[in-house]
């Protein structure tokens, strides 16, 4: 994975064709969304399973039939700086110091720990994480990196659909409590 560039050597701006080389789909398992209404979300989203991984896999993001954001959620796949699937937040707040944290207000639910996500966002340099709630170690750990375009401002899934709601945190020695 490169920040702002590249998944697997597939770049920001490729096909959905191009994506469907290098991911090659499973019958009647990946999802394939339409989004007909022209907002600020995706026209397309594509999920990939890594089924031979037992892992959630790939999401990409369209936009005019180009890919504008990729989502990693899989060990398939690590950056250079060793940034992977599981790494905690200190970890990457350490490999990307000028990053924001972000609250996903409303996210949370049983599978991401019973808490709301928390992103860790590097808009210079095109690469956000996600961070869930473990219960077992009781703290914070990637469940999925974002690349996007550097310099560009971010949102998880493309956008952020009511009920829930973004907000930048000041201090990420606080974190919410939900």
């Amino acid at each position: 994975m490169s920040p702002g560039k590249s998944v697997a050597g597939l770049r920001l701006g490729s096909t959905f064709s191009e994506f469907q080389a290098t991911f090659p789909p499973h019958a009647n398992t990946d999802e394939d969304v339409q989004n007909s209404l022209r907002n600020r979300c995706p026209d397309r989203s594509y999920h990939w399973l890594d089924i031979d991984r037992n892992a959630t896999g790939v999401y990409a993001l369209f936009k005019d039939g180009k890919i504008y954001q990729m989502s990693v959620h899989t060990p398939r796949f690590a950056l250079s700086n060793g940034v992977h699937i599981d790494s905690t937040a200190d970890e990457v707040r350490r490999a990307y110091p000028k990053g924001q944290e972000h609250w996903l207000v409303g996210s949370g639910s049983a599978v991401v720990g019973g808490k709301d996500l928390i992103y860790w966002v590097d808009e210079a340099d095109g690469v956000a994480f996600e961070l869930y709630w473990n219960k077992k170690t009781a703290r914070r750990l990637v469940s999925g990196i974002d690349i996007f375009a550097a310099g560009t401002a971010y949102r998880p899934e493309g956008c952020i659909s009511p009920p829930q709601s973004w907000k930048e945190l000041k201090s990420p020695s606080q974190p919410p409590t939900k």
